[in-house]
């Protein structure tokens, strides 16, 4: 008789054992690849958005003749709050009256509405959002600052940007102590400037000649989260100086 021989238990176990190992780790590196897959895909979104939104505010404020309201940072802010962020004037006089006769004078304002930091009870993150408002009209203002309304149910404003990110500043003053966002300040002040406030107004002239300063991240509530931060420097043109 012919001695036939064959797999013992222990080779059988010890092979299933390793292809068990091989696949964990194919897995592992397959799931690893996707999820980085998925968190370059989410960047580039986050960063074309930004992108986009540059463009059109840049835009704005070379098209405008004067600056009317810049927030500067925001302190502190709850869920669902409105907060005006800038208010530009285009093809408009310190009157309100056309500068050039063969257009007439509008107005872009930008809003900004806190989105919530925990989960509703549906399991949603409500996000941040930055809304903008351009119209023939003059922006309504209660004291010396602008209203904006409920932007989510004024068709006038449409959503300049998703996803915002609110920080609140820490510390009293210096860069080096909080990266607050989103920011829209004048030169290297932080407070607000209006040209409806009288007691300001006069003192802040000079920084409408220099430049305008913007900080906003974006980010996706995602596992992991994924953000994408821009900070801009806008130099302002002449016609950003109110004359005396």
């Amino acid at each position: 008789m012919m001695n036939k021989k064959g797999f013992t238990l222990t080779e059988i176990l010890l092979a299933v054992m390793i292809m068990g190992i091989i696949g964990v780790a194919l897995a592992s590196l397959t799931t690893a690849a996707s999820r980085e897959s998925g968190v370059g895909r989410s960047k580039v979104l986050l960063r074309n958005n930004l992108s986009i939104a540059i463009r059109q505010l840049r835009q704005d404020i070379h098209q405008s003749s004067r600056v009317m309201y810049v927030r500067g940072r925001i302190d502190s802010s709850s869920a669902g709050t409105v907060v005006p962020l800038l208010v530009l004037a285009k093809n408009a006089d310190m009157n309100d009256a056309a500068i050039n006769s063969m257009s007439s004078p509008s107005y872009v304002t930008y809003c900004f509405v806190t989105g919530s930091t925990s989960a509703t009870p549906s399991g949603a993150l409500s996000e941040g959002k930055i809304y903008r408002r351009e119209s023939s009209a003059a922006p309504s203002w209660s004291s010396s600052t602008p209203s904006c309304g409920t932007p989510a149910s004024d068709s006038n404003f449409k959503i300049f940007l998703h996803n915002v990110k609110f920080i609140p500043p820490i510390g009293s003053s210096g860069d080096a102590q909080y990266y607050p966002v989103p920011l829209f300040r004048l030169s290297a002040n932080d407070s607000v400037y209006s040209e409806k406030d009288t007691s300001t107004a006069e003192a802040r002239r000079k920084d409408l000649g220099s430049v305008l300063l913007v900080k906003m991240i974006t980010e996706l509530p995602s596992t992991p989260v994924v953000n994408e931060a821009v900070e801009e420097i806008f130099v302002l043109p002449n016609g950003f100086r109110v004359q005396n």
